[in-house]
């Protein structure tokens, strides 16, 4: 069992580095093509634009996470919160 959690962690940080890898390389080719075009405004946009996206992109699916765990707890909670209280009689302990 141990051997295939080792296996879906590595698939899962593989995915994640080639993914990352994708994006920072084609923000940076673009920078490139910007650069040779003598656009160095924008070719230094791209740059940062392209080291900053896997942060963004983290960023952007963590809060999506988060969000709908809220809203799924909301839903839950829903019920509870619209019942209306019924009075009940005070309980008396006997010591």
């Amino acid at each position: 069992m141990v051997i295939l959690g080792s296996i879906a962690l590595a698939y899962l940080a593989g995915s994640g580095v080639v993914t990352n890898t994708s994006v920072v390389a084609r923000g940076m080719f673009r920078a490139v093509r910007h650069a040779v075009d003598g656009d160095y405004r924008q070719a230094s946009v791209e740059a940062v634009a392209a080291l900053t996206a896997p942060a963004v992109m983290s960023y952007i699916s963590t809060s999506a996470l988060v969000m709908d765990v809220v809203d799924a707890a909301f839903h839950l909670a829903e019920p509870a919160v619209q019942e209306e209280e019924v009075p009940q009689m005070p309980r008396r302990y006997v010591a």
